[in-house]
């Protein structure tokens, strides 16, 4: 396998995991637990048989099980890849603590504010 389809691969993997993660509103340090509490939640208010008027309330129950699905298992399924992608990589970042810009902005924005 060549270095650039890894590297595709790789990235496509990380996009499908943003999406997922923002479907369910959990961040990257989110544990199973955390995951399937946010699942359960987001089924329940999503649920079709609960929203009958809600003609669009199957296509995000299905998307929320598909996240849902993809986080646990690692499967995929086409509606996870049609979701709109995840917002900008800058905010992400922002939120996230995996690296040390983010956070560096974190403890600044924590500590000091946001005016720096």
């Amino acid at each position: 396998m060549k270095d650039e389809d890894v590297h595709s691969e790789a990235g496509l993997l990380l996009e499908r995991e943003r999406k997922a993660r923002a479907i369910l509103g959990v961040d990257a340090s989110a544990a199973v637990d955390e995951i399937r509490r946010a699942f359960r939640q987001l089924s329940l208010a999503c649920h079709p048989d609960t929203n009958p008027s809600d003609t669009d309330a199957a296509r995000r129950f299905r998307l929320v099980r598909c996240a849902y699905t993809f986080l646990v298992s690692g499967d995929t399924c086409p509606e996870l890849e049609q979701a709109r992608p995840s917002t900008n990589a800058e905010s992400e970042a922002r939120q996230r603590l995996d690296n040390d810009w983010a956070y560096w902005c974190w403890w600044r924005d924590k500590f000091f504010g946001q005016d720096l």
